[in-house]
């Protein structure tokens, strides 16, 4: 049942569905990375390991407003306004 579910994906779907999944395995790559090192990027500016993951964090929750924002302003004015 599985296997005809996903037999009925266009390539074009399937395409789409791929990149999106390496996409997200990059975020979580880049995300993970960061976790890994934190006690050392906090140590190199003489700061506290809390401080350090907050802020991160807080970059990481303000990406949805970016993408958010800026996806909106590339659907209405165009990829290469919005970029520039």
């Amino acid at each position: 049942m599985r296997s005809a579910a996903l037999s009925a994906w266009t390539s074009a779907q399937r395409n789409v569905v791929v990149a999106s999944f390496q996409g997200w395995t990059l975020g979580a790559f880049d995300f993970f990375l960061l976790v890994f090192v934190l006690r050392d990027i906090a140590q190199e500016f003489g700061s506290e390991v809390s401080n350090v993951t907050v802020r991160s964090c807080s970059r990481r929750r303000c990406d949805r407003w970016g993408a958010f924002l800026f996806g909106r302003a590339a659907d209405r004015w165009g990829k290469r306004p919005t970029l520039v």
